[in-house]
């Protein structure tokens, strides 16, 4: 009886394990893998940054692009929609960085109706497109040369999480039992 007992343990650690391993492995493959198409990545022109192109979008016209950051505003237009985004640098899926650095802005010129509930203003995008020039628009009371990029491909990013109301967690922070206070004498509540 011990014999078989250590059998099915033995059996049920190793199943458990390896359901374990394999579903660490698929987060791990899952966690960063680009969102733009490989077909469409290998067109990308990886030398071309964003403030090169900022600094003479007419000159980089018809190459294609991967950029991404932070939505201003979306707006819906006949036969197309318009996003005005603030740059950030991406991760290497993608991912605009968060971060508050930035080298400017730039538009995208998308041929379908996009709602602007949807793609709102703080939501993270990544875009491949084609250059399609510069556009001069006002921000505030400063004229500003905005690059123009026609979306080919576009990933709409989830919003992060919220913080917590109270991030600390018993037993680092709050106790729900008030008796236990004497056991962190120096924590400030």
């Amino acid at each position: 009886m011990n014999t078989l007992l250590l059998t099915f343990r033995g059996k049920v650690r190793r199943s458990t394990f390896i359901v374990f391993m394999l579903y660490g492995t698929a987060l791990l493959l899952d966690a960063c893998t680009p969102v733009i198409s490989p077909q469409l990545m290998d067109q990308v022109d990886r030398s071309l940054t964003y403030s090169s192109l900022s600094n003479r979008p007419d000159e980089f016209k018809g190459k294609i692009v991967l950029l991404g950051g932070n939505i201003v505003q979306t707006v819906p237009k006949p036969g197309e929609s318009e996003i005005e985004v603030v740059q950030k640098d991406l991760l290497s899926c993608g991912e605009p960085r968060l971060t508050d650095k930035s080298e400017g802005r730039f538009l995208v010129v998308v041929d379908r109706f996009l709602d602007p509930a949807i793609y709102r203003p703080e939501r993270g995008l990544t875009v491949a497109g084609k250059v399609q020039g510069s556009e001069m628009r006002r921000i505030g009371e400063i004229d500003y040369r905005y690059p123009v990029i026609a979306a080919l491909e576009l990933h709409l990013w989830r919003e992060p999480l919220p913080p917590s109301a109270y991030p600390y967690y018993y037993p680092y922070g709050y106790s729900y039992y008030p008796w236990r206070w004497w056991r962190y004498p120096g924590y400030l509540y």
